[in-house]
């Protein structure tokens, strides 16, 4: 069933079959033979030269070792291995130095395993073919290791030791041939038979310098396949899965192309089975793809490790419109993203992890795990590299986009595995996403969980209108739990269509299934860890038929809840009418915006999308219907609101507001900006505002809240040292039927603003309501608190005896005396006294001289030391001691020591 509905999906590849021709005739013309090389107990007998029956070689155990010359099967032949039913192993060695050319069938009885070994190459043709009961190993290895340490050569051709042990590595030489696989032409490769398949629950390795599949299937279901491309290195191999591991020093990787719709196949109809590539770098290319699909049960995972590169490069041309290119894994009735008609399954799909230098995914590419079962999940889905870019299909309409995402497509109760990505640097261009989502069925999303260490940043749209981004969404018709999307990064930069979206939708019209309902479940959190964020450009997603940018929102039909945003970052610009909202259209609240961030800068707007109108750049918590919005939040050091720019939280429905709460040390709004308040039928919508430092409104900016109907005006609590208000900016709290807001500001000082009970042209503080009773406005300047009250001073005279020293060391003949009131007068209309409080009365003729004699010194007294300090200049610890002072005196800046 899934291949009959691939195979209506591909058009157009019969183009292809000319660039087969030439070489197809190619490996025709080629000598096939099987020919022994005498080194061993090997026969071959050929009746008709094509049918070729491999007799004796020699055996230890349950291992079976040949030795050729030539190995190569044509068109139409075979090569059969004519051995006893207990041999386990088969060990085929080509010593002769040309490249074995595959093109018919290899067959061994039992369920033996086969080892093909060729240094110069393998080529495997069209009408290549393997009937094995066990595992295949095709490789260009130069010899094969066994656990007692012996060894059976390809390169080394005298006699060998053979052994009854277990083999345990392949050794590449330093010119490992390649592997080719060339499949058939067709014009629906969904039908094409395997080109090279094993049986259930076996292992198909491939093992060269370099590893080349076009227009061909490899197959392996519910087993392994390996595919290696290296020179110089030891690759471990498992006898028990035949599961390879790396060398254990530096090889050259070599490696490994997939190209016109090739695939590598290890699906399994109760376990999908497990992938694994190792290379310098792996491509796919026109709709190629690497899967394990199982029906039931636990899938396998596939794992791509190469050292420089991964390009899955999708559909490059119209040949191959649907670009299915890519690396899937999925469990229950599915086809990609698309359910298909059975009985429900229950299973666990397989893992995805690629580990690469550099990944590129392009033109409707996929890295995908999907579950359609009941119960069931579908596998993690994880990338580590250095780079990561990934561009949609920009010039032709595509059914897909280009994808690394983790999907529930139906079923109940499911599971929906977790999508990460680890890089230095992560681009989605042109309408490509990064996804966990509910498209079907019943269940919860996968988290998203990015770390981009210098920057991720995301633009563009695909051909139909698809928005770059990081998304978890419930579809129309589904239910559950959206993912949470975490993100951690230096730069984070979305413009020209690029997103960040939790979403639970509302009612669409599909294509292909008609109407659907709105989603029910809860929408996952946003929660976003920057050095400096970007936010610029919005378009109208073309599937969800809303604003781009950083976004939660549960759409129109939809029930549940929205999702909260938390953005942590040392820098935030929102501009060109960029986005950051939590809204809700359907029947559920809105989820709130929480910004904690050093600088926030919120500027200008662009044309409108939908309908022309300008659109301003805005942070918003905002409802349309009659459930609650949610409320923004904002710490921040400064917070700059400028050309009609906004900041706001507002229901439109006959649902209660939010709040506006803004705590930093500077607020400043410019030329019509404003902090927004709004409700049309609820209750709320209320703004509190604290500036350390200072409060600027300039150029016609506004702090309002607004009611329409009967609602009450939100109030506005503004505390700010500093208030100042120029050139026609306001503080309003308003209603039209019901009472006005109330406004309260604890301040200093207030520049410009003035309350008045209507709006003027100047600076007002108002609180009125057209229709209905106006609130009020309660300044309180804390610097002159008129309630303090006065203290009375005590009329107990002091005893100045007291309070003077009576005398200080070489000050004879001086005096201190205390007379009058002295200074300024007792009020302000009182002159200023000329009596002076102060005549020194001593004849000062007698200081007169031309030098002053210095004070006699005299030796100090040796004293405990009692405290210690650090020399400020030579950084040493010194000990210190107060000098004693004479029983009479009184100690003075004179007398007391530095310490």
């Amino acid at each position: 069933m899934k291949q009959a509905v691939v195979g209506l999906m591909w058009v157009g590849l019969s183009t292809i079959a000319l660039g087969y021709a030439d070489h197809i005739l190619r490996m025709d013309r080629v000598d096939a033979q099987v020919v022994p090389d005498n080194t061993l107990a090997t026969t071959v007998q050929t009746p008709n030269n094509l049918a070729f029956t491999i007799e004796g070689g020699t055996r230890s155990g349950n291992n079976l070792f040949h030795s050729f010359s030539q190995f190569s099967v044509p068109t139409g032949g075979s090569a059969g291995f004519n051995n006893a039913l207990d041999v386990q192993n088969i060990f085929a060695r080509v010593t002769g130095g040309t490249a074995s050319n595959i093109n018919g069938l290899i067959q061994a009885n039992g369920s033996a395993s086969l080892f093909l070994l060729n240094p110069s190459g393998i080529l495997f043709g069209p009408n290549a073919s393997l009937n094995l009961g066990g595992s295949f190993v095709g490789t260009t290895a130069s010899s094969v290791k066994f656990a007692d340490g012996t060894e059976f050569s390809a390169v080394n051709s005298g006699t060998p030791l053979l052994t009854i042990s277990a083999p345990i590595g392949l050794q590449m030489g330093a010119n490992a041939g390649p592997i080719q696989v060339q499949g058939a032409a067709t014009a629906n490769p969904s039908f094409r038979p395997p080109t090279l398949a094993v049986a259930p629950m076996q292992t198909l390795a491939l093992v060269g310098g370099q590893i080349d599949l076009s227009s061909a299937t490899i197959s392996a279901p519910g087993g392994r396949i390996e595919l290696w491309a290296l020179r110089n290195g030891q690759i471990a191999t498992n006898t028990q899965s035949w599961q390879l591991a790396s060398p254990a020093t530096a090889a050259t990787w070599g490696t490994i192309t997939l190209q016109q719709a090739a695939l590598v196949d290890a699906s399994g109809m109760t376990a999908g089975g497990g992938i694994n590539v190792r290379g310098r770098g792996l491509t796919l290319q026109e709709s190629s793809n690497m899967t394990s699909f199982t029906f039931s049960g636990e899938g396998q995972d596939i794992t791509v490790n190469t050292t420089e590169f991964v390009d899955l490069l999708g559909a490059t041309d119209s040949n191959f419109p649907f670009g299915f290119d890519g690396i899937s894994t999925s469990v229950g009735n599915s086809f990609g993203i698309v359910a298909l008609p059975g009985p429900p399954a229950t299973g666990r799909a397989g893992n995805v992890t690629v580990e690469t230098g550099r990944l590129q995914v392009a033109n409707s590419a996929t890295l995908r795990s999907a579950t359609a079962g009941n119960h069931s999940s579908s596998g993690n889905v994880t990338v580590r590299a250095t780079d990561v870019e990934m561009r949609g299909f920009e010039t032709l309409p595509t059914l897909t986009a280009t994808t690394i995402m983790s999907v529930i497509v139906a079923g109940n109760n499911n599971q929906s595995g977790q999508v990460t990505v680890e890089a230095d640097r992560v681009r989605l261009l042109g309408g490509s996403r990064i996804a966990g989502s509910v498209i079907g069925g019943n269940g919860k999303a996968g988290d998203i969980i990015i770390r981009a260490a210098e920057s991720l940043e995301m633009q563009g749209t695909t051909f139909s209108g698809l928005s770059s981004s990081v998304l978890t969404t419930l579809e129309a018709g589904s239910s559950g739990q959206g993912g949470n999307i975490l993100i951690d990064t230096g730069l984070l930069k979305l413009s020209q269509g690029g997103a960040i979206a939790s979403e639970v939708a509302g009612s669409q019209i599909n294509p292909f299934f008609g109407a659907l309902p709105g989603a029910q479940g809860t929408a996952g959190s946003i929660d976003i860890r920057a050095r400096e964020v970007q936010v610029s450009d919005p378009i109208v997603d073309g599937y969800s038929q809303t604003l781009t940018g950083i976004t939660t929102s549960l759409g129109n039909g939809a029930r549940g809840t929205g999702g909260t945003i938390h953005l942590t970052a040392d820098s935030l610009r929102v501009f060109n009418g960029g986005q950051i909202s939590a809204s809700s259209q359907g029947q559920g609240a809105a989820g709130n915006v929480n910004l904690d961030v050093n600088s926030i800068d919120v500027q200008g707007g662009a044309l409108s999308q939908i309908n022309g109108q300008y659109l301003p750049s805005t942070i918003t918590a905002s409802s349309s219907s009659s459930a609650a919005a949610g409320s923004v939040n904002i710490t921040a050091n400064s917070v700059a609101v400028r050309d009609a720019a906004q900041v706001t939280v507002s229901n439109t429905g006959t649902g209660d507001a939010g709040n506006l709460n803004i705590n930093a040390e500077t607020v400043f709004l410019n030329n019509g900006a404003s902090l927004q308040a709004k409700v049309n039928g609820g209750n709320q919508g209320n703004i509190w505002l604290q500036a350390r430092d200072l409060l600027l409104l300039r150029q016609g900016s506004q702090i309002v809240t607004s009611a329409t109907g009967t609602s009450t005006g939100g109030n506005i609590t503004i505390d700010a040292p500093i208030i100042v208000g120029l050139e026609n900016s306001d503080i309003i709290a308003n209603a039209v039927e019901g009472r006005g807001g109330n406004i309260q500001i604890t301040t200093q000082g207030i520049i410009g603003l003035k309350y008045r009970d209507r709006l003027t042209p100047e600076n007002d503080i108002t609180a009125s309501s057209e229709f209905g009773v106006n609130g009020t406005v309660d300044v309180n300047n804390v610097g002159v608190d008129p309630n303090s009250g006065l203290v009375e001073l005590s009329t107990t005279l002091i005893d100045s005896n007291q309070q003077v020293a009576a005398a200080c060391s070489g000050t004879e003949g001086s005096s201190f005396v205390i007379t009058g009131r002295g200074g300024i007068p007792q009020n302000p209309t009182q002159e200023v006294s000329h009596n002076r409080s102060w005549n020194d009365m001593r004849d000062l003729s007698a200081f007169h001289k031309s030098a002053i004699a210095q004070a006699p010194t005299s030796t100090p007294t040796i004293v405990q030391a009692t405290d210690w300090y650090r020399n400020p200049q030579t950084g040493k610890v010194e000990l210190t001691a107060v000098r004693p002072l004479p029983s009479n005196a009184i100690a003075t800046c004179a007398t007391t020591p530095n310490s």
